[in-house]
């Protein structure tokens, strides 16, 4: 019971710090709050109108399609980029063995992030089958 007996009382606390301050928070409660330059609140009538977008105004965010395409087609290309570096290794035009290899393990990663993506979103979709509506 020491240990709580020597904290500090609720009015010592408000007292030490200004912005704990009750009376504060109960005017903006209350709808006195003044914004700058002299004005009320209360003196601004209802919400803000929303303009309505038309849909030429709307942007489009990609699509998951699109996304996924680009993934692929990503992982295509890293696959040629290694492709390439073996075939150059291998024919004498480069004698840097060690870009072909990260160029190899970079085209394998991606392959396999690629079928771990594509084996989630299978099992995902028999998820959503196997629920009841």
């Amino acid at each position: 019971m020491d240990a709580v007996s020597s904290l500090p009382s609720l009015n010592d606390l408000l007292r030490q710090n200004p912005n704990l301050n009750p009376q504060k928070f109960s005017s903006k409660l209350n709808g006195e709050n003044h914004l700058p330059n002299g004005i009320s609140s209360s003196s601004l009538g209802g919400p803000p109108l929303i303009d309505k977008t038309t849909a030429v105004d709307r942007v489009t965010a990609p699509g998951f399609s699109d996304m996924f395409e680009k993934f692929v087609r990503g992982v295509d290309h890293k696959k040629k980029v290694s492709a390439k570096e073996t075939q150059d290794l291998i024919l004498g035009r480069s004698d840097n063995i060690h870009e072909a290899v990260v160029k190899s393990e970079e085209s394998k990663v991606a392959f396999n992030l690629m079928i771990e993506v594509r084996n989630k979103l299978v099992d995902s979709y028999k998820e959503l089958m196997r629920m009841q509506v």
